[in-house]
């Protein structure tokens, strides 16, 4: 288990062990804090043989006992084999509504092992309305011990009736220091701190895909585009490469709304205690010199249009023609 998981962990663990853990819990939190690891240890304690009141006793550390790891249902549970286990993931858009009816139908069965049953459903902001309508009744009466964990990145985008009727468990954004910490465990490192913790800036905080971003070398390619970026007054020949650069992947607009943050903040007077963009400083003095009117201007227009780009599913919406606009008002 991730350091930063280890203490909900044992919290929902002990929530299993009391009996006081809801039929129905929603993980939330950022992407990249290991929610669907955290799944897999609470669906694992649910089923574990040795999970009752009876045998763990009611003290307050026995949270950590659980799952045993070495009763027969949690071998199946970690080799992917429990037949009460039934998760749905997806690589596709959206979760449909055949596929929860087919998970409350297999949740209306009796358990084979006895144990209850649990279905774990990740990304569950996926479902489609009509999804999240079929799964209502067996979130209100789920059948026999059956539990559900919903794993969502963005809980904002389930439905009311979703939400109210689970057990709600958020996962903070862990602490800086810890994941660095954690990074340099891992044998991820950087050129300095202020690399490291510009990463874990451009990252929103999420360890994993911090972990992942500097493995994959990505800083690099967000120093060459952010520098794109602020030349671009001076070179508007670079118009269409910095528009594809933009283009390749929604965080990369991210990394500008940074830069244009913390130019803002420069051009303020304001301290450098805090800029989100540690390792670049002088590129951001570069943007400050803008002013503070147009950045202003180009930072509210900037979060509009990721805003509508993120929403724009089923839109005829054109990112190229939109974003092409807003770089040529900054020029």
């Amino acid at each position: 288990m991730y350091p930063w998981l280890n203490e909900p962990a044992q919290q929902l663990t002990r929530l299993i062990v009391q009996q006081q853990l809801g039929h129905a819990l929603l993980l939330k939190g950022i992407d990249g804090l290991g929610k669907r690891e955290l799944g897999q240890q609470l669906a694992q304690a649910l089923l574990c043989q040795h999970t009752s009141s009876e045998e763990q006793g009611t003290t307050q550390d026995t949270a950590a006992i659980i799952p045993c790891g070495h009763c027969h249902a949690c071998q199946l549970v970690q080799a992917g084999n429990h037949s009460d286990l039934h998760i749905i993931r997806t690589d596709q858009r959206s979760i449909s509504v055949d596929t929860i009816r087919q998970l409350t139908q297999v949740l209306s069965d009796s358990a084979r092992l006895g144990h209850g049953k649990v279905a774990v459903i990740e990304q569950a902001e996926k479902m489609t309305e009509a999804a999240a309508n079929a799964l209502l009744k067996t979130l209100e009466e789920p059948a026999g011990q059956s539990h559900l964990l919903l794993i969502s990145s963005q809980p904002e985008r389930l439905l009311p009736t979703i939400r109210s009727r689970c057990q709600q468990w958020l996962l903070p954004v862990p602490d800086a220091t810890l994941v660095l910490n954690w990074l340099a465990e891992q044998g991820v490192t950087t050129s300095g701190s202020a690399a490291s913790l510009t990463a874990l800036n451009v990252n929103q905080g999420s360890p994993l895909n911090t972990r992942d971003y500097l493995t994959a070398g990505t800083d690099q390619r967000r120093l060459q585009l952010l520098q794109q970026c602020a030349e671009l007054r001076l070179q508007p020949q670079l118009l269409t490469t910095v528009q594809a650069g933009l283009l390749e992947q929604p965080v990369h607009l991210l990394w500008l709304q940074l830069l244009l943050q913390d130019a803002l903040q420069l051009a303020l007077g304001l301290s450098t205690t805090g800029l989100r963009l540690a390792d670049s400083e002088p590129l951001c003095r570069n943007v400050s010199q803008w002013g503070v009117p147009k950045l202003t201007q180009a930072l509210d227009e900037l979060v509009q249009l990721r805003r509508t780009l993120q929403s724009s599913a089923g839109r005829p919406v054109n990112p190229g023609l939109q974003l092409t606009q807003w770089l040529t008002n900054i020029t």
